[in-house]
Parts: C-alpha cells; sequence; structure tokens
C-alpha cells in the first residue's frame, strides 16, 4: 500500500514499499526563487508566459493544454473559496482529456526525477498546479512500472 509522506512544503514522497519508489512534485509560484533540487519547472497555467518571463523564471516547459480550462480558471479567480469545486470540475475535465495518457507519462517521470508544478496564484495551496499535483498523484497510484 502506498503512503504519501510529506517532505517539505508542496512535496510529496510516495512509497510502495521495499522498492522504495518516490515521487517528487513540488508545487511553487513561478516567481519563487529557483533551486537545484527544482528538477522541471513546468508552468502549468491556461495563459501562455513570454519569452523573457520564461527565461528569468528559468520555466522549462508551458503546459497550458492541460491547464484548467479558461472559463473555469476565469470562474475560480473570481471565487477563490470555491476550490473544491474548481478542483472537482478540473479533475473531470482532465480524466476525459485527449492528454491523459500524457499526464500519466508525466505522473511516471515524477517517479524517476524531481518536478516542480509552477502557478501564479496568490493562495499557495489553493491553485491550477496543487489540483494538477492531486491529480497526478492520483494518477501514479494506477502507473505500471513498464509505463515509459
Amino acid at each position: 500500500m502506498a503512503r504519501i509522506l510529506p517532505l517539505r512544503s508542496g512535496a510529496i514522497c510516495r512509497s510502495d514499499g521495499p522498492a522504495e519508489q518516490k515521487t517528487m512534485i513540488t508545487i511553487k509560484h513561478f516567481m519563487d526563487p529557483v533551486e537545484k533540487t527544482d528538477g522541471d519547472r513546468i508552468w502549468v497555467e491556461p495563459i501562455g508566459l513570454t519569452l523573457d518571463l520564461k527565461q528569468w523564471c528559468e520555466v522549462n516547459h508551458t503546459l497550458c493544454h492541460v491547464a484548467p480550462p479558461r472559463d473555469l480558471w476565469d470562474w475560480f479567480i473570481v471565487h477563490p473559496d470555491g476550490y473544491e469545486f474548481f478542483r472537482g470540475r478540473y479533475h473531470e475535465w482532465l480524466s476525459k482529456s485527449p492528454y491523459k495518457p500524457a499526464l500519466q507519462q508525466l505522473a511516471w517521470a515524477a517517479m524517476r526525477e524531481e518536478i516542480t508544478l509552477l502557478h501564479q496564484s496568490d493562495d499557495p495551496e489553493h491553485n491550477s498546479a496543487t489540483a494538477l499535483h492531486e491529480f497526478l498523484s492520483e494518477l501514479e497510484a494506477y502507473c505500471s512500472p513498464d509505463t515509459e
């Protein structure tokens, strides 16, 4: 049985018994300082970044296509207390998305390397990156070691 162990703010470690497979996903605001332990820094908001901002914040990948749908994201900005509704709708959208196989690959990759999901929200616990992280954590339970 998998255990989720908190490591540091925004990071989790998933232990699967003797094999000790670990998952490292960190969640940060895109303007937070870059650290050596960040691994691949991935922007997960529905709006793009300018090239200079992407370079300045050392963003390795922009995954706007798996970010929340813009209308849902706009709703959440207006209703910051509606995180549970936002997360539920976003997870429903992701589970029906044609990108679900790619998200499974990302979940598996996070078991082998460090990944940082970047958001733009003022709330460090209720944002697009946190919601995506929760979805990826659910997918990890279904990732087989053969998934590459």
